[in-house]
C-alpha cells in the first residue's frame, strides 16, 4: 500500500488557522513556553477567576507574558494575536472540543475515527 503525501494548501478557514498557527510556532522552547507554562498558567487563572479576580488577572498576564517571550526571543516573531487576533482562540476552542471528543469516545467506547 502506497501513503500518499498532500501538499495542496489547506482549504477550509480552521486548516488555514492551523497552517497559520503551525508556521508561527515552529521553535520548540517556544512550543514548551506554551504548552507546557503559559496554557496551565491560563488555566490556573480562568478557575481563580470568579474566586480571586485579581489573582486571575495577573496569572492571565503572567501567562500571556511568557508566551510573548518565547515568540519575541525563540522564534523572533510577532504573536500570533497581534498578526491574527482570533486564530489563538479559535484554536483553543478547537483544542478543548477534541479532548471533550476524545473523552466522549472513551467513556462510551467507541472510536470516533473514519
Amino acid at each position: 500500500m502506497t501513503q500518499t503525501t498532500s501538499t495542496a494548501p489547506p482549504t477550509g478557514r480552521l486548516e488555514r488557522m492551523r497552517a497559520t498557527y503551525r508556521e508561527d510556532h515552529q521553535n520548540p522552547i517556544n512550543h514548551v513556553l506554551h504548552v507546557g507554562v503559559g496554557w496551565p498558567i491560563m488555566a490556573l487563572a480562568v478557575i481563580l477567576a470568579p474566586f480571586r479576580p485579581w489573582w486571575a488577572l495577573g496569572l492571565f498576564c503572567l501567562s500571556y507574558g511568557i508566551m510573548w517571550t518565547g515568540h519575541f526571543v525563540f522564534e523572533r516573531n510577532l504573536p500570533t494575536v497581534f498578526t491574527h487576533p482570533t486564530t489563538p482562540f479559535v484554536m483553543a476552542w478547537s483544542v478543548i472540543r477534541q479532548i471533550f471528543a476524545g473523552l466522549g469516545r472513551l467513556l462510551t467506547g467507541k472510536s470516533g475515527g473514519a
